[in-house]
C-alpha cells in the first residue's frame, strides 16, 4: 500500500508541529488516519468505467482487513467486480457551515468473492444491504493498493 504525496516535487511539507499539507493547503492524512476513516464509515462511493464512461455509485460497506467489501445484486457493480478492473472508492464527511471536512480515496482492483467459506465468513461482518437485501447476495471485494486522504480545517 502506498500513500501518495501531492506537494510539488514529491516532498512532504510541514505546517505547524504535525500537519503535512499539499499545494493547496489541505492537510494530507496519514495512511493510519485514512484507514481509520474507512473503518468508521458505512456508506461510500465506488467509481469505475463502464461502456467507456465513468460511473459512481453509493454502496454501504465495511472493511475486511485492508479490503473494502460490500454486497450487490447482478448488474453493473457486479460485472465490474467480476472483470477484475481498477476502481476507486471514496468516503468523506463535511461541515458546510464551518467549511471543514475530510475525504479519503482508495484505489485498487475489485473482484467478486466466489469461495463459499469466504462468503460465509463475510456474512458475519457488520454490513447489510439497505435496499432489497434478498437480491444482494453477491460479495465484491476491493483490494486497496493506494490510499490517500485530505482534510480541510477552519480558515485562519
Amino acid at each position: 500500500m502506498t500513500l501518495a504525496r501531492a506537494w510539488p516535487g514529491g516532498e512532504d511539507r510541514v505546517m505547524g508541529e504535525h500537519a503535512n499539507v499539499d499545494w493547496s493547503g489541505l492537510e494530507i492524512l496519514s495512511a493510519e488516519d485514512c484507514r481509520a476513516h474507512l473503518a468508521a464509515g458505512a456508506v461510500g462511493r465506488i467509481g469505475f468505467v463502464e461502456e467507456g464512461g465513468p460511473v459512481i455509485l453509493p454502496v454501504n460497506y465495511t472493511m475486511d482487513g485492508h479490503a473494502v467489501v460490500f454486497r450487490t445484486a447482478a448488474g453493473s457493480k457486479l460485472s465490474m467486480g467480476m472483470m477484475q478492473r481498477p476502481v476507486c472508492f471514496e468516503v468523506d464527511d463535511w461541515d458546510t457551515v464551518a467549511h471543514t471536512g475530510w475525504s479519503v480515496l482508495a484505489k485498487g482492483v475489485a473482484d467478486e468473492v466466489l469461495d463459499d467459506a469466504e462468503i460465509a465468513r463475510l456474512e458475519q461482518l457488520p454490513v447489510r444491504p439497505w435496499s432489497r437485501p434478498d437480491l444482494r447476495d453477491h460479495w465484491v471485494r476491493i483490494m486497496v493498493e493506494e490510499l490517500t486522504g485530505r482534510r480541510i480545517g477552519p480558515a485562519d
